[in-house]
């Protein structure tokens, strides 16, 4: 009988931690200070090609070179990835007194090809997730980092609760929202 429970929860855990095609999505921090996503899940889903999704892309980059600093203004950011596909979202800024809000007005599903990787620019991010520096992630916790790697040479706050560097002789991790994000040179990550 606890063998059965615990098969229960442990696809319960599963199916949780899975999108709404099946696949486990990983998101990707963000990395904005102050700045808080809404309405990801709930902003109307449409499925793109590659070549689609690029010129909506390149469309919202040259729309925030005009608009970056006011209220209202449109980001295009990659939200997730999984074995199959790409997540990405458009949303809105509203300021706060402290940061602001990015309200998701669309979230885009785009089928996972090295070629849209590529061309979308975030095969190297999700490579940090895949392949990673030795046995290091992007994703991980510090505390898995360090059972790897050990402690770290040297700690540098970025600002943002969440956001540090930590540094080894031969990498720099950084850590966004609390997460492992970034893999790089230690040069990368000397201030």
């Amino acid at each position: 009988m606890l063998k059965r429970c615990a098969l229960a929860l442990t696809l319960l855990a599963a199916a949780c931690a899975t999108n709404q095609d099946g696949g486990r999505l990983r998101e990707i921090p963000k990395g904005l200070v102050h700045v808080v996503f809404t309405g990801i899940d709930q902003a109307p889903r449409e499925d793109l090609s590659w070549r689609e999704a690029l010129r909506l892309q390149e469309r919202a980059r040259e729309e925030l070179k005009r608009t970056a600093r006011e209220e209202g203004h449109v980001a295009w950011f990659f939200h997730a990835f999984d074995e199959e596909d790409l997540v990405f979202i458009l949303a809105r800024w509203h300021a706060g007194q402290l940061g602001g809000t990015y309200e998701a007005l669309a979230r885009y599903t785009v089928p996972r090809t090295r070629r849209g990787e590529q061309e979308l620019g975030v095969a190297d991010e999700i490579a940090e997730y895949e392949r990673g520096v030795g046995k290091v992630h992007a994703g991980m916790s510090l505390a898995e980092v360090e059972a790897v790697r050990g402690k770290p040479d040297r700690r540098v706050e970025l600002g943002p609760f969440g956001a540090f560097d930590i540094l080894y002789p031969d990498l720099c991790v950084r850590f966004l929202e609390g997460r492992a994000a970034h893999l790089w040179s230690p040069e990368r990550c000397q201030p």
